[in-house]
């Protein structure tokens, strides 16, 4: 009986030691760290830096600088691997961490364990060759496996493609059953929603998802030909513009492009819509010219509509002390915060529908 019982407790002993050292082990054995050395590359080390030293582009510039992990581990020594695994999936504001650490939903989980047995190996010393964070992965599409159903844009879409089946159903329905007795009372009805109700339903719906589609960074992209140097800019790791920042650190998910250049309210989002349409034309006739320039200088409301009152815009005193300035478009705030976009320069001078 007492062996039994002590071969029991060795067990419990095993199993207890086991769960313990489970995400331990997951990290140092199951997952790969050198797969995620591309990965670390173009979306981590803009902050954290090629080699983990916490002297990546961005994270220079930040205020709370990342630590140095290659100088005793820096802070990364104190977290288990769990709490890596969770501090890269969630993002440091939701475990009381740093709020520069942005959340990466769309990394698997094979890929955050891949990057807590990468970070981990960087305290030996490893480094991230200069290439490989040259650029960016283009962040996973609804299409490419990341979850985003249930938005605004997803129930208008489906909606629309929904309310357009019932209509053609209700016009076969009238063809085929009432063939011949069109005027008869069933088939009235028929008519009257087909043609009628379900079409003001349906044109309520369809320009809604038309709208909140514009708005999203992949319909700006869609102009391959004069937006496709602005759109790499922004995946690009290394780039230093307002638009890469803004981009790669997640400050308006999907809508990147809208939300700096479509002005606040009711008014801005109907002006938006109105140049853009006045864009499309000039695309599409190939009557636009290069380098694009805008029509008015950026506005400040534009920067302030976010930035106005944020923890990390009122931590510099020079924005508050020039805030009335700001306000009055007396001095601007693209003057300091510059470049907007990085864009090379053409060779020479672009013609209508030239790319030069």
């Amino acid at each position: 009986m007492r062996r039994i019982r002590r071969v029991t407790g060795a067990v419990a002993v095993l199993f207890i030691a086991g769960v313990a050292l489970l995400p331990h082990a997951l990290a140092q054995t199951k997952w790969d760290p050198q797969s995620a050395r591309e990965l670390y590359g173009a979306r981590c080390a803009v902050c954290h830096g090629a080699g983990g030293a916490g002297d990546g582009p961005v994270g220079l510039a930040l205020s709370g600088k990342p630590s140095n992990w290659k100088v005793g581990g820096g802070r990364l020594k104190d977290l288990s691997d769990q709490e890596i695994y969770e501090l890269i999936a969630r993002g440091g504001k939701a475990v009381g961490k740093s709020v520069a650490m942005p959340a990466h939903p769309d990394f698997s989980e094979a890929q955050l364990w891949n990057l807590v047995a990468y970070a981990r190996s960087l305290i030996g010393g490893a480094s991230v060759p200069v290439g490989q964070i040259a650029q960016a992965p283009k962040r996973a599409s609804p299409a490419e496996g990341t979850i985003r159903w249930g938005s605004a844009l997803d129930w208008s879409i489906a909606l629309t493609i929904g309310i357009s089946a019932v209509i053609l159903a209700c016009i076969l329905v009238s063809l085929i059953v009432y063939r011949g007795r069109q005027t008869e009372g069933g088939a009235l009805w028929l008519h009257l929603l087909s043609l009628g109700i379900f079409p003001l339903f349906l044109l309520v719906v369809s320009n809604f998802a038309v709208l909140e589609y514009a708005k999203e960074e992949r319909f700006c992209g869609a102009c391959h030909l004069t937006m496709k140097p602005y759109i790499d800019d922004m995946h690009d790791a290394k780039s230093t513009s307002m638009a890469a920042f803004h981009f790669q650190h997640r400050s308006a998910p999907d809508s990147e492009c809208y939300s700096c250049h479509a002005n606040y309210g009711v008014h801005g989002t109907f002006e938006a819509k109105m140049t853009g349409l006045r864009d499309v034309y000039r695309y599409v006739t190939r009557t636009y010219h290069l380098p694009l320039k805008m029509r008015v200088p950026f506005e400040n409301a534009l920067c302030l509509k976010c930035h106005n009152g944020a923890k990390r815009y009122i931590a510099h005193d020079i924005h508050l002390k020039l805030s009335d300035f700001l306000r009055a478009e007396q001095i601007m705030c693209a003057g300091c915060h510059k470049p907007a976009h990085a864009i090379p320069k053409p060779g020479r001078a672009g013609g209508p529908g030239e790319v030069a």
